[in-house]
């Protein structure tokens, strides 16, 4: 049966969400501030397990192909989680597509916006989102999905930029060649294109998703505020729901960050603070997280995430980065498919140049 959320749910959700999206994910402001505005026009924001669907009803991935613009720049107009003019337009083209109507959507990542935007999307149409996303955490690459990683295309795909062109991309040799028709996209509308693409029937989704993110983000965000209500230390209450790891406590002392290609890549730096002082760290960042050194020592690597939380326990996105501001990194396990052969050759260290080897964070962090 389908869940409905109401507003200290979606508090919770973005909260949880922006976390998850290890600095990435999309903005968490706009994706509270649309689906709050969904409630107050007395829409239905509900979530559901790909099980309780119709099996042979069509599920779709709804998200922006982008990047945010780098903390040092002025921000620029991008398309608005409302646009409901360009969703529509590609939901529209993509029934034309396959001849059937759609069912109901599922987001590609948890994020603080990409997440709500797929709630947004479903809202508008009073359809029901999938309890579940294709990553578990936020990713920066189209090839980090697992319906790819089972073998499920993504095509047909619907590709809507915010004047209204649509490409419909309905083969590509590899998925690199995607990701790459995408981004040259997203860079001619300068910054980001809206993609509705793997469409796939309920009992499809309901082997290859990765199912209950949705509400383990609402969890984690519920677990931050009642850390705040209960004065309690939000980012140990986080490690522990997480079955994480704290890695490091400190100050942002620098960040070098530039948008190259379509993502948001370049380093930030932490100078220790308490136990920490008179330590160093440093996270790679491709969108989100990818790898992490502590004293010039590898500490964590994608797949598994690393979160960004400042004081209150608030996910902290790479988009917003300031210096000084104080936060804490902490490491998680990925999702277990992201562990295997191929979700390494995906999403690990050397997908992204590194010439090092993916270890496990809880085997790292005993080193």
């Amino acid at each position: 049966m389908a869940r409905v959320l109401d507003k200290k749910s979606i508090e919770h959700l973005v909260t949880g969400s922006t976390i998850l999206g290890t600095g990435g994910g999309g903005d968490p402001e706009e994706g509270l501030k649309v689906l709050m505005a969904d409630l107050e026009r007395g829409r239905e924001i509900k979530i559901a397990k790909a099980s309780e669907l119709n099996p042979r009803s069509t599920v779709v991935c709804t998200y922006y192909c982008g990047s945010l613009p780098a903390p040092s720049e002025k921000k620029v107009e991008k398309p608005g989680l409302p646009a409901e003019e360009y969703m529509r337009l590609a939901l529209q083209t993509m029934e034309k597509i396959l001849g059937r109507k759609i069912s109901s959507i599922i987001p590609t990542e948890i994020g603080g916006g990409n997440t709500a935007l797929a709630l947004h999307l479903a809202s508008t149409l009073n359809l029901p989102t999938l309890d579940a996303d294709q990553v578990g955490r936020s990713a920066p690459e189209l090839a980090q999905s697992s319906y790819i990683l089972n073998g499920i295309e993504a095509t047909p795909s619907v590709i809507v930029d915010p004047s209204g062109n649509v490409v419909v991309v309905q083969k590509y040799a590899n998925v690199a060649h995607y990701e790459a028709i995408a981004r040259s996209l997203a860079v001619t509308a300068k910054g980001f294109v809206f993609i509705m693409d793997s469409p796939v029937r309920a009992k499809e989704a309901a082997k290859v998703a990765i199912e209950g993110t949705i509400s383990k983000a609402i969890d984690l965000g519920k677990t931050v505020r009642e850390a705040a209500e209960s004065k309690k230390d939000p980012v140990r209450q986080i490690v522990e729901f997480l079955n994480g790891f704290r890695l490091f406590n400190g100050a942002i002392t620098s960040f070098q960050l530039g948008v190259e290609s379509g993502f948001l890549t370049g380093e930030v730096e932490f100078e220790g603070l308490g136990d920490w002082r008179g330590h160093r760290f440093k996270v790679w960042v491709k969108n989100e997280n990818i790898i992490g050194w502590r004293d010039g020592n590898v500490v964590t690597t994608a797949p598994d995430l690393i979160c960004l939380v400042d004081e209150k326990g608030y996910g902290i996105t790479n988009s917003n980065l300031k210096l000084g501001v104080k936060a804490s990194v902490i490491g998680a396990r990925a999702a277990d498919i992201w562990r295997t052969p191929k979700g390494i050759e995906l999403f690990g260290p050397r997908h992204f140049g590194f010439e090092f080897d993916y270890v496990p964070i809880e085997k790292l962090a005993e080193a």
